[in-house]
């Protein structure tokens, strides 16, 4: 019956896709029958399974995700939902080029603050949190207090991600071009990425081309074990057999088609990804974290 209800919602919510505004309403439903399945079940890992369709969608829409997060974050009861859905929109926005722009127009403005600083307590995605930060001026542009929280928060992103923050910033695609403190923040991270670049460099702490010799073949020795250890352990490797292609950049894969196998060539690439940590877990991770603390509480008096 429960799973009855969560598939109704996620059904209303795909139609308003479209029509995001419709949606709205739904979010309020979503809210209360994850209250009482919280209620009837120990473990939240159950009802948020159940919830993991309906969050996928919300995340998925700019207009719901503004309305749930501005909403959630600010209720007690349903901070855990909040998290789940700040998790389903990190995973969509973690390679975002440019940082995403929110309508907070329809937010009350301290509701809207108190959500932003509570999003970057929660570790989201720095086209997230700096997206929203820099769309309270865009949408408050008259207000005191959003002026004093941009600042805070603007220089929040530039202390903890300071790469990522002049990424998302500089990018010909951010819609935050014509926010003045956004493009002062950009002038200070360029400035100091040249003055870091000035410094001079001791020989004494570069490695020497026979220790990367020693450190690559280290690493390859280091890979070819953990690969023997698990071929060693694998039940796989008694079932299957093994076939190496060495320097190659293409694989073959057969298929069937009726009663005929065909074969055709995949290109292989490499693939990686890259998330910058906050800057104060390398140095002070005390003092990180005593300052996300404060954030979850608003804006310091």
């Amino acid at each position: 019956m429960t799973s009855e209800l969560f598939y109704g919602l996620y059904r209303k919510l795909a139609v308003a896709r479209r029509e995001p505004s419709k949606g709205l309403s739904v979010l309020d439903e979503l809210a209360k029958i994850c209250r009482d399945r919280k209620k009837a079940t120990p473990s939240s890992d159950e009802w948020l399974a159940e919830a993991d369709d309906c969050l996928r969608e919300v995340a998925h829409s700019s207009t719901l995700f503004v309305a749930a997060v501005s909403s959630w974050l600010s209720v007690d009861e349903e901070v855990e939902l909040a998290k789940a859905l700040v998790y389903k929109a990190n995973v969509q926005h973690l390679q975002q080029k440019a940082a995403e722009a929110y309508d907070l127009s329809n937010i009350d403005e301290l509701r809207a603050i108190l959500a932003g600083c509570r999003l970057c307590t929660l570790n989201a995605t720095p086209a997230i949190s700096l997206g929203w930060t820099l769309s309270l001026p865009v949408s408050h542009p008259t207000s005191d207090k959003i002026d004093q929280a941009v600042e805070h928060l603007l220089q929040y992103h530039v202390d903890e991600f300071p790469w990522t923050t002049r990424r998302l910033l500089s990018s010909e695609d951010s819609p935050f071009t014509s926010v003045e403190k956004a493009n002062e923040a950009l002038r200070a991270l360029e400035e100091q990425e040249t003055w870091l670049e000035g410094l001079p460099r001791l020989r004494e702490f570069a490695m020497t081309p026979e220790m990367r010799l020693t450190l690559s073949s280290l690493k390859r020795s280091e890979s070819r074990a953990i690969h023997r250890h698990s071929k060693e352990g694998s039940v796989f490797s008694q079932l299957f057999t093994t076939q190496h292609f060495k320097y190659a950049n293409k694989t073959a894969v057969e298929f069937v088609v009726g009663d005929k196998i065909k074969e055709t060539t995949l290109e292989m690439s490499p693939y990686s990804l890259s998330v910058e940590l906050p800057l104060s877990e390398r140095t002070d991770p005390v003092s990180g974290a005593a300052r996300r603390r404060a954030l979850w509480r608003g804006m310091p008096q």
